[in-house]
């Protein structure tokens, strides 16, 4: 179980990579939780391709309607 202060997200949620720009977003693929302090997300890119960010780094469309 995370102790992380952010809920974990389903898979299959829309988010973005906030030192990314906003235009191009990123869906969640898979989790990895052991890393209590910051979880880690894979994500599949909108441009193509994929990789594993710390949750910590990601803007979720709930967090900001700028990114809806």
């Amino acid at each position: 179980m995370t102790t992380s202060p952010t809920p974990l997200p389903a898979l299959g949620v829309r988010c973005w990579r906030d030192d990314i720009s906003p235009s191009t977003g990123a869906t969640v693929l898979s989790l990895d939780a052991s890393s209590p302090e910051d979880p880690m997300v894979a994500l599949g890119y909108d441009e193509g391709g994929g990789g594993w960010w710390p949750l910590s780094a990601l803007v979720f469309a709930a967090d900001c309607a700028l990114f809806g």
